[in-house]
């Protein structure tokens, strides 16, 4: 409206110049006239007003939607710099670069800015059916194509972000949630955010946006169940110890037995290697050893040899 303002007030001074300065021709010059240059400079300012109504300027990383009077699409830009239109269209900007939904902490309020928004962390029910508050996040980007649809259909970037990509982003991470119970949400926080991408990736690829990222940064359950996770793990790693010990001792049972079995296996083979004939030969060897270098072994028959050393 400010602009076809100023399109109506150019238009009425750029009339008004004119008709001064034909006029001017017309004047008795024995009059006092108003200068012509003077005339010349108000059409000049009704024509920069008519102009300026007619400009407007786009940025790098927006999408210009053009409205008619009547309400009807007249088009959209892409490009960053200066363009024209008619003054009576209303010029509508969506932004393309990556903008922030975050949920978070016990916000009581929203907020809304262009494709941002802020707002309390998400509710969500696991598998188990335990209840969690989850911080989650995401990095979106739109598609400049896709930008008259949305316009068609939420009017402005700020109607759409807060009727369909917030609220959609809630309703993902709910129906994701249902998919992991108590001890994944718990242990596997990086499982439970891939798949919130994933499922935001397929539903909102349809409509032009890119997610860039999802960020769960925490899932807080009542104390009760961190309690019982935590005594449970505890408990496991008591079991665990009590199996290691269980099983330390069992492998060093196993060894005494590998040992002693070797060993008794060692005695059987010598005993049955020991015969009457080896140990006559034995016992015949060591007399002869031992009279060597002069020595007299005296050997009565079932006695006990004696030795004479020079």
């Amino acid at each position: 409206m400010f602009k076809i303002l100023i399109f109506i007030i150019g238009v009425l001074i750029t009339i008004t110049g004119i008709a001064a300065y034909l006029s001017f021709f017309k004047e008795d010059e024995h009059e006092e006239r108003i200068p012509l240059g003077l005339r010349t400079v108000v059409i000049v300012i009704g024509l920069v007003a008519i102009g300026l109504s007619s400009i407007y300027s786009q940025d790098v990383g927006e999408v210009v939607v053009l409205r008619s009077l009547g309400g009807n699409l007249a088009g959209s830009t892409t490009d960053a710099g200066f363009h024209f239109t008619a003054p009576w269209n209303v010029v509508i900007t969506f932004d393309t670069r990556n903008n922030l939904i975050n949920f978070y902490g016990d916000n009581t309020e929203y907020s809304y800015d262009g494709g941002s928004a802020e707002g309390p962390c998400v509710t969500v029910n696991d598998k188990s059916g335990s209840s969690s508050d989850v911080d989650i996040q995401v990095n979106y980007s739109l598609d400049p194509k896709t930008a008259e649809y949305l316009y068609t259909e939420y009017g402005t970037q700020e109607n759409f972000t807060k009727n369909y990509a917030a609220n959609d982003l809630r309703s993902v991470a709910r129906e994701v949630s249902g998919q992991f119970d108590t001890i994944t949400m718990l242990t596997d926080r990086v499982q439970y955010t891939k798949a919130v991408q994933k499922a935001l990736e397929k539903k909102w690829s349809k409509i032009g946006l890119t997610v860039e990222q999802v960020s769960v940064q925490n899932i807080s359950y009542a104390k009760s169940i961190t309690d019982a996770y935590a005594d449970s793990q505890a408990a496991e790693v008591e079991k665990a110890k009590a199996q290691n010990q269980q099983e330390t001792a069992k492998i060093k049972g196993e060894t005494k037995v590998i040992e002693a079995t070797k060993e008794a296996e060692a005695n059987r083979v010598l005993n049955e290697s020991l015969t009457d004939n080896v140990l006559t030969q034995e016992y015949i060897d060591t007399l002869k050893e031992m009279s060597k270098n002069g020595n007299t072994v005296v050997v009565p028959q079932g006695s006990t040899p004696v030795v004479n050393t020079k």
